[in-house]
């Protein structure tokens, strides 16, 4: 049997360098040179070594397992993926406390129309009912094809507020966090994001400034409420309370 040697094919053109057997060059289709291709004869025995090589059911099995197992191990990691985003986090029980929610608009209403230096704190269950009374009767309109629009919540830490949106498809819920550092400038509420989650899944900081789309709709539907807070003069978050501070009229 014969067989080319491995000396390589210099396009006259383009100078690329070519595989020995080539006629034309990968590069450019120009037509190669192969006067200095030598020709040798193969030993039997090396063709043989070759073709058994070639035909290996060993390496078949090996290569068929590997990509088997590549693809199961894809998958298994899909699977996690899919069952951290829909797995709840720890979120806490709807609140229906109307009172709490009433109380605090007024407390906020009052500390601005006085004009008179304040700090009002509330916790996150006053906030929470202030939220679920907010957005009560804009939940229609929050609702979006397949995905129904159920509630909104918040959660402090320290230096942190952390916004959590509840939606359900087909009566399956599913919740989107992101966390942010506030602070009032000038009238204006002022955040950072600190990152977020779907469902357990973590997100980047970098990555959840892209998905805050998913929040519009919220936001636009509480800004008579955040107009009402950006009326204050600072804002603290502590461990599961909030804190609103306003200096008064010079």
């Amino acid at each position: 049997m014969t067989t080319t040697s491995t000396t390589k094919l210099i396009c006259p053109e383009c100078q690329h360098e070519n595989e020995p057997e080539r006629v034309y060059c990968h590069s450019c289709g120009a037509k190669l040179d192969r006067s200095a291709v030598a020709v040798t004869k193969e030993p039997v025995k090396d063709t043989r070594q070759r073709v058994k090589k070639m035909f290996d059911p060993t390496r078949a099995k090996i290569r068929f397992l590997f990509f088997k197992t590549s693809k199961m191990i894809l998958g298994a990691g899909v699977l996690a993926l899919v069952i951290q985003m829909i797995l709840p986090p720890d979120v806490p029980e709807p609140t229906h406390a109307l009172v709490l929610a009433s109380q605090t608009r007024i407390d906020m209403e009052n500390a601005i129309m006085r004009h008179q230096p304040a700090q009002l704190q509330f916790s996150e269950d006053q906030v929470n009912a202030y939220l679920a009374s907010a957005l009560k009767t804009k939940q229609t309109a929050l609702n979006k094809p397949l995905l129904d629009f159920k509630r909104a919540l918040a959660a402090f830490r320290e230096g942190a507020c952390i916004i959590t949106q509840e939606r359900s498809v087909f009566g399956l819920s599913l919740y989107a966090s992101s966390g942010y550092s506030v602070s009032l400038n000038e009238g204006k509420i002022v955040t950072a994001n600190r990152g977020g989650s779907i469902g357990r899944m973590p997100i980047h900081p970098k990555l959840m400034e892209f998905a805050e789309i998913m929040f519009a709709d919220v936001w636009s539907a509480l800004g008579p409420d955040i107009k009402l807070v950006s009326k204050f003069n600072g804002i603290e978050f502590h461990d599961k309370s909030a804190v609103l501070t306003l200096v008064g009229a010079p």
